[in-house]
């Protein structure tokens, strides 16, 4: 069975937030096994619905997914997310710097002297 769903029909023409994408799995027929996502109008789509839209399809295992009507702006969009998703996150992390005292006098001193 096929389901399409138009998009502006749930969010009008700008998609934004992943609360909003999440709310998608609502809306997905659990008897199809082929959902089309109608983008016809959508005009901007940010990042972090991009995102969790990918999230919201995966979650679905078994469910073909096919993307239509996508403009140049959900195009690049979809495409940035997909290879960011696609390679290793790589996060700055700087170890703390740990002290140690070797008695609460010494201790005290510290916190005074900041």
């Amino acid at each position: 069975m096929k389901q399409i769903i138009k998009i502006k029909d749930l969010y009008d023409t700008e998609l934004y937030t992943r609360s909003k994408a999440t709310e998608l799995k609502d809306c997905v027929n659990q008897e199809a096994d082929e959902v089309e996502l109608d983008f016809s109008d959508i005009t901007f789509m940010s990042r972090s619905f991009a995102d969790e839209l990918y999230n919201v399809t995966e979650s679905f295992c078994g469910k073909t997914f096919i993307y239509l009507n996508r403009n140049d702006v959900i195009e690049t969009m979809m495409t940035k997310v997909a290879e960011g998703r696609s390679r290793e996150r790589k996060r700055g992390f700087t170890p703390p710097k740990i002290l140690e005292f070797k008695d609460m006098k010494s201790l005290e001193e510290f916190l005074i002297a900041m």
